[in-house]
């Protein structure tokens, strides 16, 4: 009789610790541990094919036919479409898409409702949105117009005479979109030089930088500086353009390919410049971080692509995903259930998932 007591209480005890292990499995695969869950890998093959100026616009994707504008959630279904008209190009903001053909200016909601559509007194070289307005070069060749609309179209800003003789390059606008920088090129002096303008939007110039003759390809706010880079080096600016001597940093032979912004110090990712080139087949990325951090990681593969989600390097080859954490020394992998090999890399959502290329199909990569 003892022992059967005792044969009991171990079967008992043995079918406590498979219910808690069960238990623990279920958690583990609740949370996607076990690549199940809410947070497991998934690709969607988008509708839209490569070349048809697919881009990123929030958490969703914008592609453009030749004719019509469309939107795409991130599982490819269609939230609008807006009829451009052919020979249109775009660009967009998180949350406001700048849209022309011509003189003809559209500003599109997040819903895809135009707030403006009209011509402009001059053709349009490029468009850049905010969140609040939305910045336009117009006039042909050298010597433009630089004009700022809010996004219901009314008339904010227009500064000509800073650019005189040169050709505006970039802009973007920062600050809550309170502010907006540009890159202008003066083609007329004895060696090219590269000029920054900084404005308040709706008031004066509050500065203006000579970047000198380095190729200026990036300009990225945060934490109250702004971030510029070029072939040799990066520098951080304050908004009346003042430099900060201390914080430069060398990047020579290295290009930025993705970066996170927030109330402190930028987080950049930088690829080799040679590895960036047309057919990216990327080995290598380097981080900086303020002006201590300066990592460096060898991928485990040649890689199309990279890019950060939170604190965690991602990159993309021909058929796997790889991770790292900043601070981790090897990278975990994941192969991707895509058939044929992936070639070309778009860019990434702000949901940290990011457009990938095979042929002319195009997928989105929700990364875990």
């Amino acid at each position: 009789m003892e022992r059967d007591g005792a044969g009991g209480k171990r079967l008992r005890l043995y079918v406590l610790l498979i219910a808690i292990a069960l238990i623990a499995v279920l958690i583990f695969y609740a949370l996607g541990l076990f690549g199940g869950g809410p947070n497991r890998l998934s690709v969607t093959k988008l509708r839209c094919i490569s070349t048809q100026q697919v881009t990123p616009f929030g958490d969703k994707v914008l592609y453009y036919d030749g004719t019509t504008l469309y939107c795409l959630n991130a599982n490819g279904t269609e939230q609008w479409k807006y009829a451009l008209g052919p020979g249109a190009r775009y660009t967009a903001s998180e949350t406001t898409v700048a849209a022309w053909n011509g003189a003809h200016l559209h500003i599109l909601d997040r819903s895809g409702r135009a707030t403006y559509n009209d011509r402009l007194a001059d053709p349009i070289q490029f468009a850049r949105p905010g969140r609040q307005y939305v910045a336009a070069v117009i006039g042909e060749g050298f010597s433009p117009t630089l004009i700022v609309k809010d996004v219901n179209g009314m008339a904010v800003d227009s500064e000509s005479v800073a650019y005189a003789d040169k050709m505006i390059l970039d802009m973007d606008f920062f600050e809550n979109g309170n502010y907006l920088w540009t890159t202008a090129l003066d083609v007329y002096g004895v060696s090219p030089v590269t000029i920054m303008n900084i404005y308040r939007v709706g008031a004066m110039n509050t500065g203006e930088v000579d970047l000198g003759g380095e190729i200026t390809y990036k300009v990225i706010y945060s934490g109250d500086k702004l971030h510029v880079i070029n072939t040799k080096e990066l520098n951080l600016y304050d908004y009346r353009g003042t430099l900060d001597p201390y914080a430069r940093q060398l990047v020579y032979g290295w290009k930025l390919i993705d970066s996170i912004q927030g109330s402190g110090a930028a987080t950049m990712l930088f690829a080799p410049e040679l590895q960036t080139a047309n057919l990216q087949q990327i080995t290598e990325v380097r981080v900086l971080s303020g002006n201590k951090k300066d990592s460096r990681y060898t991928l485990p593969n040649s890689c199309v692509g990279a890019g950060l989600k939170g604190n965690v390097i991602f990159a993309v080859s021909s058929d796997t995903l790889y991770q790292a954490e900043l601070n981790a020394q090897r990278f975990s992998a994941q192969k991707l259930p895509i058939k044929s090999p992936i070639n070309g890399y778009i860019g990434k959502l702000t949901n940290g998932a990011c457009l990938v290329t095979s042929g002319l199909e195009v997928y989105l990569i929700n990364i875990p």
